[in-house]
């Protein structure tokens, strides 16, 4: 997948691989090619395409800012290849769209396709069959009122069936104007089935140029797997 991306095989791309490594090992029936799961916030869409690559999921849905959405789809080309880009691919931005796109994609098991979807549409994940959704350290960037509306769109869709969430997120961070964000203070419910909930191994540390070459983030980096409550 690098190599066709013209890629590093670097921090960014293992993380998402030990990422899906774990979670497939906490919930292997989570994952088939016939699955359609979420990511939302997808650094150089790195797990969404391991995702389709790895025959975990048939289809991807992935949300994430405008500007930085383009970047995801821009690699997903270069991974996929134009051709099989565009009858994969679909940018959508209202209901109507996205059940034309859910309805084709049931047509055809939905192998290998994406539903692309601007984070200011992301109630439209709502409409979504989605088993398991990932967040890796994006939801540290938010403020705490777009934390709240993805997680009462991930519970609308607990309502209508089993729904695991994987977090990996700094406990703490600050904002630029000052907001402090908490993983714990994130709307988590009591009801919540919690899988695994533990500082993530692979996430405390990253490599430098220069020494020391390995380096602690600012802050530690927890990870949670739970199945919704609603």
């Amino acid at each position: 997948m690098a190599d066709r991306q013209g890629r590093a095989y670097d921090l960014d791309v293992l993380r998402q691989v030990l990422t899906l490594s774990f979670t497939k090992q906490m919930s292997r029936d989570s994952f088939s090619p016939q699955a359609t799961l979420c990511v939302i916030g997808d650094g150089f869409a790195s797990l969404t395409a391991l995702l389709l690559a790895s025959g975990s999921a048939g289809r991807v849905v992935l949300v994430n800012l405008t500007k930085t959405l383009l970047v995801d789809l821009w690699y997903l080309r270069l991974w996929m290849g134009a051709y099989e880009f565009e009858g994969a691919v679909n940018l959508v931005t209202d209901a109507e769209g996205l059940h034309q796109v859910l309805a084709a994609g049931e047509d055809s098991n939905g192998w290998r396709s994406v539903v692309a979807i601007q984070a200011e549409h992301h109630a439209l994940l709502r409409h979504c069959p989605i088993g398991m959704a990932f967040n890796v350290v994006s939801m540290q960037e938010m403020d705490p009122p777009v934390i709240a509306g993805y997680f009462d769109d991930l519970r609308a869709i607990a309502g209508k069936r089993p729904t695991l969430f994987y977090c990996c997120n700094r406990e703490e961070k600050m904002l630029p104007d000052g907001t402090v964000t908490r993983f714990a203070n994130y709307p988590w419910w009591p009801g919540d089935q919690i899988l695994i909930d533990e500082l993530c191994p692979w996430h405390q540390h990253y490599y430098a140029a220069r020494p020391p070459f390995y380096r602690p983030y600012d802050g530690p980096i927890r990870h949670r797997l739970v199945r919704l409550s609603v």
